[in-house]
C-alpha cells in the first residue's frame, strides 16, 4: 500500500463533514443514506465505525452497530474509487469487527448489491457467505446478498485481525 494509512474512530461531532462527503463522492445519488441516517448511525454507532485516511485525506469509511445480543452489523463501508484495491475495506471490516468483538458478537452481518461483484469478493475473502436475496432491498429496486459472518470463519477472521481473543458477553 502506497502511502500513509490511519483508521481513525468516527467522532460524531467533528467528522460528520467527513462522512457525508465520503457518502456523496463513493456512492451514486440513489446509493446514498440521508443526511438523518448518516447523523443518526455516527450518534450510535460510534464505538464500531472508523475513517480511512491516506496521507491525512480522508479516502473510506465503515459504520458497523452491534444489534442484539451477539450481532455486528456491518451498515455502510465504502473507499474511494482511487483508492480502491489497496486494501482499505479489508483494513476497515477488520477494525470495526475486531472493536464489535471486544464487546461480544459472534458473528456479523452486511447486505450487499447483486451488482456489486468488488465488494462481494472481498466480503467472501473476509469470510462472510450468502444466506439469501433480499428482493428490491435497495431505494432503486435492487435486490441485494445477505451475507453472515460467524461460526469458525468468524473465529478465523478475529485471529487473524485482531490482537485481542474474543471476550464473551
Amino acid at each position: 500500500m502506497k502511502g500513509s494509512l490511519e483508521l481513525r474512530r468516527c467522532d460524531p461531532d467533528n467528522d460528520m463533514d467527513i462522512i457525508v462527503n465520503l457518502e456523496r463522492e463513493i456512492f451514486k445519488p440513489s446509493e446514498q443514506y440521508t443526511l438523518g441516517f448518516i447523523n443518526w448511525l455516527c450518534r450510535n454507532c460510534t464505538n464500531y465505525s472508523y475513517i480511512a485516511f491516506m496521507d491525512g485525506k480522508p479516502v473510506g469509511y465503515i459504520i458497523s452497530c452491534i444489534e442484539g445480543l451477539g450481532k455486528g452489523h456491518v451498515i455502510s463501508v465504502g473507499v474511494l474509487s482511487n483508492y480502491r484495491r489497496m486494501g482499505i475495506g479489508n483494513a476497515l471490516i477488520c477494525r470495526s469487527i475486531c472493536s464489535m468483538a471486544e464487546r461480544g458478537i459472534d458473528h456479523v452481518i452486511l447486505e450487499a448489491r447483486v451488482s456489486n461483484t468488488p465488494a462481494i469478493t472481498l466480503y467472501r475473502k473476509l469470510g462472510f457467505d450468502v444466506h439469501g436475496v433480499l428482493r428490491s432491498y435497495y431505494n432503486d429496486g435492487e435486490d441485494a446478498y445477505l451475507m453472515i459472518l460467524g461460526d469458525d470463519k468468524f473465529e478465523a477472521l478475529i485471529r487473524k485481525c485482531c490482537s485481542v481473543a474474543k471476550q464473551p458477553p
